[in-house]
């Protein structure tokens, strides 16, 4: 039993590390969805300036802004993904974690009921050994 909590405790752990990583995934992602939203609206207050005197940088942009927005597209799939997977992860960790807590009130409670045993024994023992 003990060996399993071992093993179990090691599953936590590495079920832990997995949850935060995906975390950690899914914050990169809302910070590079972010910047590109950012890079976006730079790009459409840059045409909204230039339009009426730079035809040939307003066809560059609005190329840009495809690009951006395809970028951005993407990106919110593999959000969304992240998301379910780091649900996932968390899912994981908390599985692992009960499985952790079950064992060890397992171990306890065998424990308990060593501890009892010996105690009646030794009661047992005490009031035969007395001479009455």
């Amino acid at each position: 039993m003990r060996q399993r909590q071992k093993s179990l405790r090691k599953i936590l752990a590495l079920q832990g590390q997995l949850k935060d990583l995906s975390a950690w995934r899914l914050a990169a992602l809302d910070q590079e969805r972010a910047a590109l939203d950012a890079t976006q609206r730079e790009t459409i207050e840059a045409i909204d300036r230039d339009a009426i005197s730079q035809g040939i940088i307003v066809v560059s942009a609005t190329r840009r802004l495809r690009n951006l927005d395809k970028r951005i597209t993407a990106l919110k799939a593999e959000q969304v993904a992240q998301a379910q997977r780091a649900q996932e992860q968390a899912r994981r960790a908390k599985l692992a974690e009960r499985l952790v807590e079950n064992v060890e009130a397992g171990l306890r409670s065998r424990r308990e009921r060593v501890d009892l045993a010996d105690l009646i024994d030794r009661s047992l023992a005490g009031k035969t050994a007395s001479p009455a």
